[in-house]
């Protein structure tokens, strides 16, 4: 979200703005391409609004928050519910070339879409948190207020219903970014399918890849579980014989992450701001063990090691630098057929790349932190010795840099 981008006059400057490595395409204020980023609008719902920057690379540069993050990580330029992560390893047997082909696919749909849908969505987009009303108490995360209201307890019913969505231990497709996909696909399959309830294999990889982030065992596991269930209304399965007499559907990772619902985008929209809220309402600060008695990081590493006694209110942009384990020009070069930016501007983070985005809304008077996967670090390297950027360039340091503590530090920028 733009700060300097508050007035409809404003923003129509920014919309047509240009520059040598693309068009800066401004969408709605849902209209966020993965999970990190999805956060960032509804955290901060109050914010003026982001600035999306396809990038070439089947994703885009994004503007947050009070700052700026850049990234180039490789998503689908889609909507909310149709975010593509095209991160591969060896384990999933995941088709980057295929992910790629459909991220393209929604690319061409959003590209073509968005401009005649953004008015009208801006104009329906009510706070669906009431931070106007007297006494909502808003959310804060890692010492930064946000400006969205704590979610309401769910009414849950706490029994097994007759037809019921199953999440196994095996079956995972993808990584971080897939999982967080999937999980919000598996909420709105079982509404659309109308199964009664959702059980997910207590050890396993969809739990694994919640735990990293938020809600960790930090009592009993009793109590965990209690904790959990009753925050998504769902049920942790031990043993299948809880299940017994039951109809069981089960659902894999890669069903999750290619399931395309019917629903209408801001009823799915909504439901996944609910989620997101409710994943930080309990995010992890360094203390528990997920199922696996494995001990927790902590989300706000990145921000306290950073920001200091000046994380409540700073005002900073942060940059993701990747090389995508050496596939980011093959990526880049197929997206960049859609999306007509330049193929190689988001891998390099060039300054004057940087400097075209951050330097019109004043941002290169405030600190620039760099996250990265270490894979290329000419990028910081060359940041540095910029005569405008390198006095407010610093990398995150690493003994407090890791996934969840570099996506939080970002999702509050």
């Amino acid at each position: 979200m733009v700060p300097s981008l508050s007035t409809s006059s404003r923003r129509t400057a920014m919309e047509k703005q240009k520059t040598k490595f693309g068009h800066i395409s401004r969408f709605g204020k849902a209209s966020i391409v993965i999970c990190v980023f999805i956060v960032a609008s509804i955290l901060l719902p109050d914010s003026p609004d982001l600035v999306i920057i396809p990038d070439g690379d089947g994703g885009v540069d994004i503007v947050s928050g009070t700052g700026r993050f850049l990234t180039e990580k490789n998503e689908g330029v889609t909507t909310v519910d149709e975010s593509v992560n095209v991160e591969s390893d060896a384990e999933t047997n995941a088709d980057p070339d295929a992910v790629v082909s459909e991220a393209k696919s929604e690319a061409t749909n959003e590209v073509e879409s968005k401009h005649s849908t953004t008015a009208s969505d801006d104009n329906n987009d009510e706070s669906d948190d009431n931070t106007n009303e007297p006494d909502v108490e808003l959310m804060e995360i890692c010492g930064r207020k946000t400006a969205t209201s704590i979610p309401k307890p769910k009414q849950c019913d706490s029994s097994i219903g007759k037809h019921v969505l199953l999440v196994e231990k095996w079956h995972q497709y993808g990584r971080t970014g897939n999982n967080l996909r999937e999980f919000f696909h598996l909420f709105q399959y079982a509404k659309d399918e109308k199964f009664d309830t959702i059980a997910i294999a207590k050890t396993g990889w969809l739990t694994e890849a919640i735990m990293k982030f938020w809600y960790a065992i930090e009592e009993s596991y009793e109590d965990w579980q209690k904790k959990f269930e009753e925050a998504f209304c769902v049920k942790i399965i031990s043993d299948k014989k809880e299940l017994k007499g039951r109809d069981i559907h089960k659902i894999t990772g890669r069903d999750l992450f290619y399931f395309k619902s019917p629903e209408d985008k801001k009823t799915k929209i909504d439901n996944q701001k609910d989620l997101i809220k409710t994943l930080f309402q309990s995010y992890n600060e360094g203390n528990g063990v997920d199922v696996y008695d494995k001990p927790v990081e902590d989300m706000c590493s990145a921000i306290d090691a950073s920001l200091g006694e000046e994380k409540s209110t700073a005002v900073y942009s942060v940059i993701h630098s990747r090389k995508l384990e050496g596939q980011g020009h093959k990526l880049l070069e197929k997206t960049s057929e859609v999306t007509g930016c330049d193929p190689v501007a988001a891998l390099n983070m060039d300054p004057d790349y940087v400097k075209s985005i951050l330097e019109p809304i004043g941002m290169l008077d405030h600190p620039i932190l760099l996250i990265s996967d270490g894979e290329n670090p000419d990028v910081f390297k060359r940041l540095h010795k910029d005569p405008d950027i390198g006095p407010q360039i610093r990398e995150v340091p690493k003994e407090s840099s890791w996934l969840g503590g570099d996506m939080t530090l970002a999702i509050m920028s």
